[in-house]
This record gives C-alpha cells, sequence and structure tokens, in this order.
C-alpha cells in the first residue's frame, strides 16, 4: 500500500478525533437575558477543519501505521457529518452537552502493485459529551469555568480488501470500539467589548483511554444579543490501545462554528 494510501486509512480511523466539547466550549462571558425560571440556553453548529498526527493499528496482524494527513486528505473523503453544542444555564451553574458524528470512506491504491487488490475502508464515528461548569469567577469582563464530565466515544471501522491473486475471495476486518473518558478542565474569558471577547480552554481526561488532553484558543463576536459567531484553534491529543486496536493521535486545526441565545 503506497504511503500516501496507507497515512489516509490511518487518518480516519483516528478521525474521531474526538472530544468535541472545546470546540464549542466557549460560552457567553455576559450573560444573556434570562428566562422567566432564570434559565439561559445557546445552541451552537459548528465545524472543525483538522488534521491528525500519530501512530494507528488494526488488528495484532497489521502493522501500526504512521498518521500525518492534512484536513484537504479527509475532507476529500467525507461523506457525511455534523456537529453541534447544547448548553443550559443558571447562575453560576451550566450544562453542556455535546454531539459529534462523522462518517467517512476511502480506497487505497492497488497495494504491491495490484497483486493484494485495493483496500476500502469506510468509518462511523460518534462522540457525546455531558459535562457540568461552575463559575468561579462570576465576572462580567473575565469570568472562569471548572468542568467536569464524562465524554463517550464510539468508532466503527470495516476494512476491506478486493479478490486479488493474493486474496482471490478478497478479505474483510471490522472492528467496534467505544469507551468512556472522565474529564475536568477550566475556560477563561475575556470580554475587550460589548460584543468582542476570546476565551481560552483546557481539560485532561483518563479512564477507557490512557488519556486524552485538549486545548482551545479563540475570539467571538456577537452579531446581535441572540445570534454571534466563533473562531479559533482546537488540538485534542488521546491515546487509546487495546489487543486488537490502538491510536495515539494528536488532531489539530481552525474550527469555525456560530451560535443562537434564547
Amino acid at each position: 500500500m503506497k504511503a500516501r494510501s496507507r497515512r489516509r486509512i490511518a487518518a480516519w480511523v483516528v478521525c474521531a478525533s474526538l472530544s468535541a466539547v472545546a470546540a464549542t466550549a466557549r460560552a457567553e462571558a455576559q450573560p444573556t437575558s434570562p428566562s422567566p425560571d432564570g434559565w439561559q440556553f445557546s445552541l451552537t453548529p459548528y465545524f472543525w477543519l483538522a488534521g491528525q498526527s500519530g501512530n494507528v493499528r488494526v488488528g495484532q496482524v497489521i502493522p501500526g501505521q504512521n498518521v500525518d494527513a492534512h484536513f484537504s486528505d479527509i475532507w476529500r473523503d467525507l461523506d457525511f457529518g455534523v456537529m453541534a453544542t447544547f448548553e443550559a444555564r443558571k447562575d453560576r451553574w451550566a450544562i453542556i452537552v455535546d454531539g459529534f458524528y462523522v462518517n467517512v470512506s476511502t480506497t487505497s491504491d492497488p497495494i504491491l502493485g495490484g497483486r493484494l487488490g485495493t483496500a476500502r475502508l469506510q468509518l462511523d464515528n460518534g462522540i457525546v459529551q455531558a459535562v457540568g461548569a461552575y463559575r468561579i469567577l462570576p465576572s462580567d469582563k473575565t469570568p472562569v469555568d471548572l468542568i467536569a464530565g464524562l465524554r463517550y466515544t464510539n468508532l466503527n471501522a470495516k476494512l476491506s480488501f478486493s479478490p486479488s491473486p493474493v486474496l482471490p475471495a478478497g478479505d474483510e476486518r471490522s472492528t467496534n470500539v467505544d469507551w468512556v473518558d472522565a474529564l475536568v478542565g477550566v475556560r477563561a474569558f475575556y470580554r475587550f467589548t460589548d460584543k468582542w471577547s476570546v476565551m481560552g480552554y483546557a481539560d485532561v481526561g483518563t479512564g477507557g483511554a490512557k488519556y486524552s488532553w485538549q486545548l482551545i484558543a479563540s475570539v467571538s463576536w456577537d452579531v446581535s444579543k441572540m445570534i454571534g459567531v466563533t473562531a479559533g484553534y482546537r488540538i485534542l491529543a488521546q491515546d487509546y490501545n487495546t489487543s486488537s486496536f490502538y491510536y495515539n493521535v494528536r488532531t489539530a486545526g481552525p474550527f469555525a462554528g456560530a451560535h443562537i441565545k434564547f
């Protein structure tokens, strides 16, 4: 298998990039007008233009592959993707629920000069994260939140080989893994004006994965009291290892989204 094809296949095995809460971790630093019961809500669809680097192994026979894929490589193989976050806040407390789903597929170039045919990878990945946040510094200009919660990751990958001289009937291998990580983190805001603010976010997690960590930096503009836009840069690293599946991958790239407050 050519190096580029191996990198693209390996990249998508880990594309579960994964814990998307940070891409939308920016909540409004200045609260909106609360509803009659004191709750404030926001919905944020977003898009993460990420690439991957690291190492991936599927099964025990196929050796681990180095991952080095830019976002443009992944974009070509994307079939469907959706990402969004919902946040509810009352006074100092907040609940954040994030959902992420991506479906991709890619076919390699002929392997071993065609003697092993071609390989096709299909990947379904979903992540749901629910965290609670407590505002330890309830400042209008520089609010700070502590965050704790759980992140669930599910990955279904199927690798199939076309009929070839080496495999006359072809071959198919699949893996299904899921795990839950506990995480803790902090996010802080600085509001320059009524419309412009910046956010910094960091979390660390462990449990199903050996470890994970995440860093976010973003800038936001409130177009109106109900609508705003945000953009920034996000890095997510995860190390997950079992006898049949392993990845140690860092996913990084810019992101952009729009939030609706009600």
